[in-house]
């Protein structure tokens, strides 16, 4: 029976960033009854840095809650999970070690509750990569840990707006790498996930688009033959299937605003080649969305923004636009 109230966990990411800020703007921003926000973060901060921003919020006590209790959270109402740690506050603009190590514990403690069921989903706020290393873990990125996290192998990133979408063959990798990431059998999973979610989202009329790896598709092997021996291969195995998807096609044309705009969902093979044009176009309301995981999972997709932190100055429309865009995920897969 699907559920008619969501409980979404979001995390406050990096303390120092503007994390904690663009979550509790987004949550204050909601008008849905069929969503219950959670956030995973330490009161103190909240209370301290954003006291402002932060008022008529309910508090969970970690120490002495449940999972079974979170059963309870009534509609129309908004909730903080509170992580209390014994470390001094953070200072806005200033992440380090420490502040890497509390937004990995909020992530931690949100995808423990998600196993649990006592949420629904999980939207997460920006932390710095380089800060949870320092903490003492190796991160390369959101989506690949909360896959380890949760036992959960292959995650697809995503790229979403209203406008304009694009989903990722590849993700955090050095371009050396790349070419050897890429598989005729990792193209055709990555097109069943994007063609599943599109079609989730869009109805069943939707068509997709690959990009080239190589400059001009390769230019007919005058440049490289990937694309002809490998992506070539896989659109046929996906068309096969009944996925609506083109190509390859040349990023540098497949990418220009009235052509991407012909596809619910083009394809690109690595980070930056989907990412910059993406969020030329759609960065302040994009959104990140992770595909291939028994969880829903959507985050904002900028980063901490360390230079704005605590100066009551930063949008909050992408991390709004997730938490929405997770509650139709959810609904969409039966929910």
């Amino acid at each position: 029976m699907r559920k008619k109230v969501l409980k979404i966990g979001i995390t406050a990411g990096d303390p120092a960033g503007i994390g904690p800020e663009v979550s509790l703007k987004a949550i204050n921003s909601i008008r849905d009854s069929a969503i219950i926000p959670v956030l995973f973060c330490r009161k103190s901060i909240l209370e301290n840095l954003y006291s402002d921003i932060f008022s008529a919020y309910e508090i969970i006590d970690s120490k002495s809650a449940g999972a079974e209790d979170l059963a309870h959270l009534q509609t129309g109402k908004k909730y903080v999970y509170d992580i209390p740690l014994d470390l001094p506050l953070p200072v806005p603009g200033s992440g380090s070690a420490a502040t890497g190590s509390e937004s990995r514990s909020y992530i931690d403690r949100a995808l423990d509750l998600w196993r649990s069921g006592a949420i629904d989903a999980v939207v997460t706020a920006p932390v710095s990569k380089s800060y949870i290393e320092k903490s003492g873990i190796a991160f390369t990125g959101h989506t690949e840990y909360i896959a380890e996290r949760i036992g959960e192998r292959d995650p697809y990133m995503m790229m979403y707006s209203r406008k304009y979408r694009v989903l990722l063959a590849t993700m955090h990798l050095p371009v050396s790498r790349i070419r050897e990431s890429i598989s005729e059998d990792r193209l055709l999973n990555v097109m069943r996930s994007g063609y599943g979610c599109i079609r989730s989202i869009d109805g069943e009329e939707v068509s997709l688009a690959i990009a080239g790896l190589d400059p001009h598709c390769g230019d007919d092997g005058a440049i490289g033959s990937f694309d002809r021996e490998v992506t070539l291969r896989a659109v046929a195995a996906a068309r096969r299937e009944g996925i609506p998807i083109s190509g390859p096609f040349s990023a540098d044309t497949l990418f220009i605003p009235s052509t991407w705009k012909r596809y619910n969902l083009v394809i690109a093979q690595y980070h930056d080649q989907g990412l910059i044009p993406f969020k030329m176009l759609a960065f302040n309301d994009g959104v990140n969305v992770t595909l291939g995981l028994s969880l829903v999972r959507t985050s904002a997709d900028h980063g901490t923004a360390y230079d704005i932190a605590g100066r009551n100055v930063s949008r909050f429309t992408s991390m709004a636009e997730a938490i929405k865009l997770a509650k139709r995920l959810v609904f969409s897969r039966g929910g």
